[in-house]
């Protein structure tokens, strides 16, 4: 049963932390208008076009903003209650401040699942339609051609087979001017080079049949032409049509599934691995920010909002440096995926905590 005490504190909580949302929200919003006002004046984007930029990137500027908002809404909400003295009543009277709190917290545990869900389903998708409208519009790409055909493609079919070829095109399933390397285990040294003139895709079984293929012997720098039955090269159309692999436009089920078809073909999956636990450790921070909050405001302070509303920029932006910075770190194989996903999370909950346990009294 919730108390009337538990109502008025849920009320002034959610009050503070939609106001803190949306001044964060429309600072990033704000940052976002200003390139699409000058795409706007350079003819590039019509206002409906502008509209719909904005609207796909709304996911990622929440999931961005929501850690901000309940720092500040915490602040908000305990600050104006301790600066009225209901906390210290509320003590006085027997109320611990874990209790004072309760709900507030379990809020942010639900703030956070909300951000998580937008990670996992949908900031993928989204990102994805704003980058396909920008490539159309700003940078006038055919993103639909762009996915049937493209030039001077290449990329690594298996765990020893690499592929080169100038065009590639899914309406007629061929290739033009072929080289397919066939590596060793560890990418050593090329063991067998192949060429063709052209070849032509089974979309049945997706092996390809070759025109003029031919054996490069590096020895001696010489081609030998062979029948198409001794090089059986199988690939489907999507593999060798696919676009350079960008991790923020994919969803958390597709990221996990490109780490698993990376990790079997032996290609680099470090990027996609990061931004999987990255996403995973971000939806938690909002959740922890709602203890350095309520701790941080249990205490009045002369200056009010305008202190609240500094002490959760330095802290968000340091939260948010640390983890940029560990990010970078562990790209570069530095730092373990882990680590750098999850330490400052770790660092900023114990902080929460220690503030948390000094606020009870």
């Amino acid at each position: 049963m919730i108390s009337k005490l538990d109502r008025y504190i849920i009320v002034n909580y959610i009050k503070s932390f939609i106001l803190g949302m949306m001044m964060f929200f429309l600072i990033f919003l704000l940052a976002e208008s200003i390139n699409i006002t000058g795409w706007i004046m350079d003819g590039k984007f019509k206002f409906h076009d502008a509209i719909k930029y904005l609207r796909y990137g709304i996911p990622e500027i929440v999931t961005n903003t929501a850690p901000l908002g309940v720092l500040l809404g915490s602040l908000l909400c305990i600050s104006k209650m301790a600066k009225q003295l209901e906390v210290t009543a509320m003590k006085t009277s027997g109320i611990s401040f874990s209790r004072v709190v309760l709900f507030p917290v379990i809020i942010s545990f639900l703030i956070s699942s909300g951000i998580f869900w937008l990670n996992y389903s949908y900031l993928g998708k989204a990102n994805a339609k704003k980058e396909n409208l920008k490539e159309l519009k700003v940078n006038e790409i055919d993103v639909q051609k762009s996915k049937s055909e493209r030039n001077f493609i290449f990329v690594k079919v298996d765990k020893n087979t690499v592929l080169f070829t100038e065009y590639a095109s899914r309406m007629t399933g061929e290739m033009k001017n072929i080289i397919i390397i066939k590596m060793d285990r560890g990418f050593k040294k090329i063991n067998k080079m192949y060429t063709a003139k052209s070849a032509r895709i089974n979309p049945n079984t997706n092996r390809w049949r070759f025109v003029d293929l031919k054996d490069y012997n590096l020895t001696t720098n010489l081609t030998t032409p062979i029948d198409n039955s001794k090089l059986n090269f199988t690939a489907p159309m999507d593999y060798v049509l696919a676009s350079p692999v960008k991790v923020k436009n994919l969803t958390m089920p597709e990221l996990r599934k490109k780490v698993v078809y990376f990790t079997r073909v032996g290609a680099d999956s470090l990027d996609l691995r990061i931004e999987f636990y990255y996403r995973i450790a971000f939806s938690l921070s909002s959740f922890v920010m709602c203890f350095i909050g309520l701790s941080l405001g249990s205490r009045y302070v002369r200056g009010g909002a305008a202190v609240n509303i500094g002490l959760s920029v330095i802290i968000g932006y340091a939260y948010y440096g640390a983890a940029t910075i560990l990010r970078s770190l562990a790209v570069s194989g530095t730092i373990p995926i882990y680590m750098a996903c999850f330490l400052p999370l770790v660092v900023f909950f114990a902080i929460g905590v220690k503030l948390f346990k000094d606020a009870e009294y």
